[in-house]
């Protein structure tokens, strides 16, 4: 009788690594990563915007990644993008390239803390880590550019789509749920590109779903949860207790998270691939699909 992956004792290896390889501790390093990241991806986001024929282009970026940030994070980004966008052309002019290398500051952090989750210790060459960070860089930063064209060419979209299909504020009232599902998929590509890209593992032995499936709607679930609670319950405590400084506390204490959600997604596809290599071979191939099955 063949025998499947034990899930309760993924589920438990899980949370026996999440402690054993100091993982909430490796998210604390990715949000400062993440945050010295921030201000050179901004001005490369405005620079790259403003260079496109899109009108009102910094609006629909601030409302897109709204989709994905909680109010706290939002405020952030607008202040910076307020403040960055008269001064983009000075910002930039020590180099496009220099900008996008501390830039991609915060997805050398990801590596390190993914390479954390599946014990790899032997260090990567300092050129292919680097061109490793370059490479993720270039691939979210389409995946939001994508987004933000999505968000502008939304209204005009609908408003064509009501003429050919005139059922009155139905594609009005649809558009913000298509808009979010939207982000929603871009965000979970964005976390299959982190998980398919940095791990040293064979392509054979990979799994990455699960984990970004997990890592995405812990992202989802965290930006709406922590908005609802300052909205509801937290902000005028937390305006009394920190003053000036609430929001950015907020916004660091989300991308916290966000970085554990990741590492953990990272652990969940780590576990599996564990589990799923002591499996017999026959179970393993019949796992398989077709043509890995043929190959063999």
């Amino acid at each position: 009788m063949k025998s499947g992956i034990d899930y309760k004792a993924v589920i438990q290896r899980v949370f026996r690594n999440i402690f054993k390889k100091h993982l909430l501790l490796a998210a604390a390093g990715m949000a400062y990563y993440f945050l010295m990241a921030l201000f050179p991806a901004l001005v490369v986001l405005t620079a790259v915007v403003a260079s496109l024929p899109l009108k009102n282009g910094m609006q629909a970026a601030t409302a897109f990644l709204a989709h994905l940030m909680p109010p706290p994070g939002v405020a952030v980004i607008d202040g910076l993008l307020t403040m960055i966008s008269p001064h983009r052309t000075s910002l930039l002019s020590f180099g496009l390239i220099t900008t996008v290398w501390l830039t991609s500051v915060g997805f050398k952090g990801v590596i390190w803390g993914l390479d954390m989750v599946y014990d790899d210790q032997a260090p990567r060459p300092i050129w292919l880590s680097r061109v490793l960070a370059f490479g993720l860089t270039f691939a979210v930063g389409l995946l939001l550019l994508l987004g933000v064209f999505l968000t502008i060419v939304g209204p005009p979209l609908t408003r064509l789509v009501s003429r050919l299909v005139p059922v009155p504020d139905v594609w009005s009232r649809l558009w913000p749920y298509i808009q979010w599902s939207l982000s929603a998929i871009l965000l979970f590509v964005a976390m299959e590109v982190l998980y398919l890209l940095v791990p040293r593992v064979p392509a054979s032995r990979r799994v990455t779903l699960p984990g970004a499936l997990f890592a995405t709607l812990g992202w989802l679930a965290l930006s709406w949860g922590l908005g609802v609670y300052l909205q509801y319950f937290g902000e005028l405590k937390s305006d009394n207790v920190f003053g000036l400084l609430a929001t950015p506390i907020a916004f660091m204490g989300w991308m916290y998270w966000c970085a554990g959600a990741i590492l953990v997604g990272a652990e969940i596809n780590s576990s599996l691939q564990h589990y799923r290599n002591l499996l017999p071979s026959a179970d393993r191939e019949e796992r398989l699909p077709p043509p890995h099955r043929e190959a063999a």
